[in-house]
C-alpha cells in the first residue's frame, strides 16, 4: 500500500509538515491566502483517537457542544472516570436515561462498545487504511455517518486531504469566502477545492477558524 500522507503527531515535524501545506494552500487560491494571513499558522493537530473518542463524536451528534459536553461528564462519572467498553456495556438503561442520552444514541453506544470489546484491534487498523477504506471502515458502525468518520479522520488519523462535503460549516463558509449562495455552493465546492490537493483537511481548519472569527466579529458589533 502506498505511503497514507497524515499529520505527524510530534509537534516540530506537525509544524513542519502544516507549514508546508500553508505555503501550497496560499500560492493556489488567493482568497483563502486572505484568509491564512489574517488567521496566522496552522493549529491543526492530531488528538488521541480510539474508543473514547469516537465514543464521544457519537454522544455529541445533533448536540449543542454545551449539552454534549454536560452529557459527556455524566456518562464519564457513571463509569468511574473511565469510558472503556466494559465499563459502557455494564452500564444500565437508567444510567443513560439519568445522564440525557436518548435510547437511540444508547444503542449506538452499546454497538460501538461490543465492537471494540469484541475486536480488539479495530482502531489500531485504521492507520494503515487509505482514506476510503477507514471512511467505510467506520461508517460500517452503527450511528456512524460519513460527517463523523471524517472528522476522526482528520483530527484522530490525522489525515492532510479529507474534504466534508456534508458540513453545513464548511459549505456555510466556503460560499462566504467565494460570494456565492450556500445553495449553488455543495456543486461547486469540489471543483473550487481541487487546488488545495494533496491539503484539502488543512483548508477545512481554515474555513473553519474564518466561520468562527467571522461569527465573533459580528457578535462584537451588533
Amino acid at each position: 500500500m502506498p505511503t497514507i500522507p497524515c499529520l505527524p503527531a510530534r509537534e516540530a515535524p506537525a509544524v513542519s509538515a502544516l507549514t508546508e501545506a500553508v505555503t501550497h494552500l496560499a500560492s493556489a487560491d488567493e482568497r483563502l491566502a486572505a484568509v491564512i494571513e489574517r488567521i496566522g499558522p496552522c493549529g491543526l493537530r492530531r488528538r488521541p483517537g480510539g474508543f473514547a473518542r469516537l465514543f464521544r463524536s457519537i454522544l455529541g451528534q445533533q448536540l449543542s457542544g454545551k449539552a454534549a459536553t454536560t452529557i459527556h461528564g455524566r456518562i464519564v462519572a457513571a463509569c468511574d472516570n473511565q469510558v472503556t467498553p466494559e465499563r459502557v456495556l455494564a452500564l444500565p438503561d437508567q444510567a443513560f436515561a439519568a445522564a440525557g442520552v436518548s435510547r437511540q444514541k444508547m444503542r449506538y453506544l452499546r454497538t460501538l462498545a461490543e465492537l471494540s470489546r469484541d475486536d480488539a484491534r479495530f482502531f489500531a487498523r485504521l492507520p494503515r487504511l487509505s482514506d476510503d477504506a477507514a471512511i467505510e471502515r467506520l461508517t460500517s458502525i452503527l450511528g456512524v455517518g460519513r460527517w463523523t468518520a471524517e472528522m476522526y479522520l482528520i483530527f484522530s488519523l490525522g489525515r492532510l486531504d479529507i474534504l466534508p462535503l456534508g458540513d453545513v460549516s464548511i459549505q456555510s463558509a466556503a460560499a462566504d469566502l467565494h460570494g456565492v449562495r450556500r445553495s449553488r455552493l455543495l456543486k461547486r465546492l469540489p471543483r473550487l477545492a481541487e487546488p488545495w490537493r494533496p491539503y484539502r483537511s488543512v483548508a477545512v481548519w481554515y474555513l473553519y477558524e474564518h466561520l468562527d472569527t467571522s461569527r465573533m466579529a459580528k457578535a462584537a458589533v451588533s
